[in-house]
């Protein structure tokens, strides 16, 4: 982030001490040989305090056995009218499903000799499930409690299908087929006497191939100043 933006972000925060973030990201849909179609975000845009946000996110394709899985590297754009710029850095996570994926871990940036980063944590959430077995039109859900009974969930993969987390089964149903998704929950951190609270809301993109795949739409939460 720019001095500049720094500033202003500064003043923002001393006038009114929290200013509420809700920004949209936004994200576009790659192609992946073995996963099919994958989603990955691309822009964040919005507005903090009446200061434009517009941000473009790169990404790149990390290949495994299992398929190629995109994972942003970025972020460039404007916020207010200066010029911003961040790397996006990322690992690898295992998961036994879906192979091993890639992750962000954060965003840092350099501005006046200065290194900042913030954090990007993640969690395991289900997702890439291909339905059930030959003839079935559903997941097999098998009960946490370890029980051999089965129940078949109606696989909802419609191309271009938006479907919230909370039309997923529940009552502590498991679905082994759609087990370990990493996807990032936040950004936190500070920038100098600026805290970051921002937690991202997810929802998920369907398609035939890849089943369910969880994609960040929003990032809620706030800045404030530090105690």
């Amino acid at each position: 982030m720019s001095v500049d933006a720094l500033i202003t972000l500064r003043d923002a925060v001393r006038m009114r001490g929290e200013l509420p973030v809700d920004l949209e990201l936004k994200y576009k849909v790659v192609f992946s040989t073995l996963q099919g179609n994958l989603p990955v975000n691309c822009g964040i845009v919005g507005t903090i305090s009446g200061i434009p946000i517009d941000l473009e996110m790169g990404y790149t394709v990390i290949p495994n056995t299992m398929g190629s899985f995109p994972v942003n590297t970025g972020l460039s754009g404007t916020i207010g009218d200066v010029p911003f710029s961040a790397r996006m850095p990322y690992k690898i996570v295992f998961s036994t499903i879906a192979g091993n994926i890639p992750i962000n871990t954060g965003m840092q940036w350099e501005s006046n000799g200065k290194t900042y980063f913030l954090r990007m944590p993640y969690s395991l959430v289900p997702g890439a499930a291909r339905g059930g077995g030959p003839g079935s039109g559903g997941v097999n859900i098998s009960g946490a409690s370890g029980m051999k009974a089965r129940k078949m969930v109606a696989a909802k993969f419609i191309r271009g299908k938006m479907m919230q987390p909370d039309e997923m089964p529940t009552s502590g149903a498991v679905i082994p087929s759609e087990a370990g998704r990493p996807i990032c929950t936040g950004i936190h951190g500070c920038i100098d006497n600026v805290v970051v609270d921002i937690r991202f809301r997810f929802t998920y993109f369907c398609n035939t191939s890849s089943g369910r795949n969880p994609i960040n739409i929003r990032a809620i939460g706030c800045v404030r100043a530090a105690a």
